[in-house]
């Protein structure tokens, strides 16, 4: 009997998902689809998948009950952490990132409001900090907290519940960023630095954060000379509240999204030093923004408290009329037509909206015309030219996922769950990302080149260029089971045998490159490479500099050396 009521609850379950409203997309040739969904009560923020080669299997975090899921075909597997968070207004569980290295260190870290009562919380008294957390991954569950960062109650600031922002991101430097909103801090009556209104008192929030893994600073953030390690800890400030971290991976920049009060959203384009301008400057400087916040007073940005190497930008995209702009993302994989391809989401709070922004060719702006060529959105219509997909919740989080596609979590409404967005016919692809042993700067440009070998006969040549991520996204002419042979700039190739991709199918290929030196780009090291290190030995740069550390010298001579005479596979 109990597997009959099982049966028939499950069936209910799944007639009334089927019936919830579903988003929809402006675009003919995608689909939506939910993937998970957490009913009705948890609020999902952030997801993260388990594996880079599997979309079936994630952890999905809880803002309201501090919870951390295991995610195992659409269905919650198990808990595998439970925070005390005190989640009265915009606080919660906000924030959750993997490691650059988690399948090997196993790390997680976590940004989350915590409770003085150490039990889940809705009493906006019972709140004794923000904290970032770092954990380890055992495959059951998250273990060994570290605390590496803290945002605590200060009894001489305000501590409102809402602005604490919470989004952690890593970027192509493998530091961690991190945002924190102004929490009501920093106002005319009580003046701080990060806010713009003092020149000495530090608010401890209100910006982008920048630390090292373990916590620490790293020793090239803008203001690292600042006698106050809160402020030493920041890459930005100026900034009200932020809900969307991402960087581009085509160049490595980082862009936000910003909230403003009852006008002026922002889109940014982030800068090491930015100073954004709040409270004073909302929007563009030229607009003058008027209201409360700003005590009704035009401000310049020469009225801005400038650090030592700070600097005033303008938001790259502004919306006149506020909508609680949220998560922003660059959509990267070849599953997409060119029109969506590495182009720019944005998505919001009051209208349950995702935007589509273009990307001018240098990705360093958007790529605006006609009335929004200021930069403004400034009636409802200039806004909604952008809108791409609408009837969501709150859309917090956006992913490529291991398949490919682009994976949607939404906080709120009916439509709260992880969704994914697909062609009806998706092209195949091979993508991934290489790990260069060695290298000091980022992958971006490497040169990539990918022959797919039936019967050791090439069938098809793919020539790309790292990302700033090491990543790789490209399509392939015709399905089937493929030798890979990957050569990434001045290594030497790898073989990857046995490689299968299905009819609108993937595959995703982890490749690792390990031996340096050959500087012609024959495949082998031998007497060619040697000389051209020796020709170029002291100068700056160029392809002999092997480790792109910046300068050709005896590091990249005794990399030639010691893989003197090998070739590639």
């Amino acid at each position: 009997m109990w597997r009959a009521r099982a049966l028939i609850g499950a069936l209910l379950l799944l007639m009334a998902d089927h019936l919830l409203p579903q988003p929809q997309i402006s675009d003919p040739d995608l689909l939506i689809e939910r993937v998970f969904s957490t009913g009705a009560s948890p609020q999902p923020i952030m997801f993260e998948f388990l594996r880079p080669d599997d979309p079936n299997e994630f952890l999905v975090a809880e803002r309201a009950t501090g919870r951390i899921r295991h995610i195992r075909n659409g269905v919650i597997h198990s808990t595998v952490l439970d925070l005390a968070v005190n989640s009265a207004g915009e606080r919660g569980l906000l924030g959750m990132v993997f490691d650059p290295d988690f399948d090997q260190n196993g790390y997680v870290y976590v940004y989350y409001s915590a409770s003085q009562s150490g039990a889940d919380s809705t009493d906006a008294n019972d709140w004794v900090a923000n904290r970032v957390e770092r954990y380890r991954w055992n495959g059951t569950a998250l273990v060994e907290p570290l605390l590496i960062f803290e945002v605590p109650y200060d009894p001489t600031q305000r501590n409102i519940e809402h602005h604490h922002g919470g989004v952690l991101r890593f970027g192509p430097d493998r530091k961690l960023y991190l945002s924190v909103g102004d929490m009501g801090r920093g106002g005319f009556s009580n003046p701080r630095i990060e806010q713009n209104t003092s020149s000495t008192a530090v608010a401890g929030a209100g910006g982008i954060y920048r630390i090292n893994p373990d916590g620490s600073i790293p020793t090239d953030n803008p203001f690292v000379a600042h006698p106050d390690p809160r402020i030493q800890k920041l890459w930005a400030y100026g900034i009200r509240n932020c809900f969307g971290i991402t960087f581009d991976p085509l160049t490595g920049n980082l862009w936000i999204t910003d909230n403003g009060p009852e006008v002026y959203d922002e889109i940014n384009l982030v800068r090491r030093g930015m100073n954004g301008g709040w409270t004073k400057i909302m929007g563009p400087d030229a607009r003058n923004a008027l209201g409360s916040w700003s005590q009704n007073r035009s401000w310049d940005a020469t009225d801005l408290v400038m650090l030592p190497n700070a600097h005033y930008a303008d938001p790259l995209f502004s919306l006149a009329d506020s909508i609680g702009i949220v998560a922003i993302f660059f959509v990267r994989s070849a599953r997409y037509a060119p029109h969506l391809r590495d182009q720019c989401l944005v998505a919001d709070n009051n209208l349950l909206q995702i935007y589509l922004l273009p990307m001018r060719t240098d990705r360093e702006d958007f790529l605006l015309s006609g009335t929004v060529a200021d930069r403004v959105a400034d009636t409802p219509e200039e806004r909604d030219a952008f809108r791409w997909s609408w009837g969501w919740g709150v859309v917090t989080d956006m992913k490529i996922g291991p398949d490919g596609f682009l994976y949607v979590c939404s906080l709120s409404t009916s439509a709260r769950g992880v969704y994914r967005i697909r062609p009806v016919n998706p092209p195949e692809i091979v993508h991934g990302q290489a790990r260069l042993t060695e290298r000091q700067a980022t992958p971006l440009g490497v040169p990539l080149s990918l022959q797919l070998l039936q019967n050791n006969h090439p069938v098809q040549s793919i020539a790309t260029t790292l990302d700033a991520f090491g990543r790789f996204s490209e399509r392939v002419n015709t399905p089937g089971t493929y030798t890979v042979r990957a050569k990434a700039g001045t290594y030497l190739s790898v073989r990857v045998p046995s490689v299968t991709i299905a009819a609108q199918g993937y595959a995703y290929l982890p490749l690792v490159f390990t031996i340096n030196g050959d500087v012609n780009g024959d495949n082998v090291i031998d007497d060619a490479d040697l000389l051209a290190v020796l020709f170029r030995f002291g100068e700056p740069g160029g392809v002999e500099d092997l480790n792109a550390d910046g300068r050709v010298d005896d590091a990249d001579l005794l990399t030639v050396l010691f893989n003197f005479g090998a070739s590639g596979q």
